[in-house]
């Protein structure tokens, strides 16, 4: 008895994410149709979420262009491990680089003063939005482009607060002009952990080790995560350190200091 009610919640488990699968093609195929000729610019990281997006985008049409956007405070292996599964599916791995806009992260930060947060995520904006945007127009010519995002409301609790209507088309207010997909906007974790399984697709190593791949500094990031960085990096925050000293700031969510994180993990 108890194994048929397993089974049968199983079930369900697949026919909801079935169900999801075939809504999030509806939108990119309703943001191909918008989109055309011009491709479709699949905002690819590596991540777990972003491998999701790429798959479900090619199985739509050809006519994509996976972007990463280096930020110059990335894991470099996380770069690598995007491009290659880029090269094993058939697509060049198209980038861009914060120069492309008005300077790498220490560049910004000694400008604007002040570390990037939750609310003023400067980060995003210049390093990696408007960088992009130019990379595009140096390629393709200026255009509105629709660009995929692999952003999902459940998350996190702060997400489902930001996201909390289903608008999967919306302006991207960093890019005026350009509009932000969201294909995955109402899939779970349980929905990603699912669909990667049963796909075997190939998960970027460094969620096991940080439980992270992308940048190495976030506004978003607990001290925990800063913590396992730093028992395998242990001098890898220096730099911000000193920044954090400059400006009399402590850089991490909670008034946290890095430098205290670093004596606790390095001594």
């Amino acid at each position: 008895m108890k194994r048929n009610i397993l089974l049968t919640s199983r079930k369900m488990i697949v026919m909801s994410l079935q169900s999801k699968i075939r809504h999030s093609k509806q939108i990119i195929l309703k943001a191909k149709e918008l989109s055309n000729p011009l491709p479709l610019i699949i905002n690819f990281s590596g991540g777990k979420d972003s491998l999701i997006l790429l798959d479900l985008a090619r199985q739509v049409t050809d006519n994509i262009i996976p972007f990463y956007t280096k930020t110059d405070i990335q894991f470099e292996e996380s770069f690598q491990f995007a491009k290659e599964i880029c090269h094993q599916i058939g697509y060049e791995l198209v980038y861009s680089t914060p120069e492309y806009y008005k300077g790498g992260f220490y560049e910004r930060l000694a400008h604007l003063r002040y570390f990037p947060t939750i609310k003023k995520r400067w980060c995003s904006r210049d390093l990696k939005f408007r960088p992009q945007k130019k990379r595009l127009v140096a390629m393709l010519g200026k255009h509105h482009f629709y660009k995929l995002n692999a952003v999902r409301k459940y998350e996190s609790t702060r997400r489902k607060q930001i996201y909390n209507s289903s608008k999967y088309f919306r302006p991207d207010y960093d890019v005026h002009g350009d509009i932000i997909v969201l294909p995955l906007l109402e899939w779970t974790n349980h929905d990603v952990q699912t669909y990667l399984e049963t796909n075997n697709i190939p998960i970027n190593p460094l969620y096991k080790r940080y439980s992270i791949s992308g940048c190495y500094w976030c506004p978003f990031y607990q001290p925990c995560i800063y913590e396992r960085i730093l028992e395998y990096h242990p001098n890898l925050y220096d730099r911000i350190i000193e920044w954090e000293i400059k400006l009399n700031q402590p850089s991490v969510i909670g008034y946290v200091w890095l430098r205290d994180l670093k004596k606790k993990i390095c001594g």
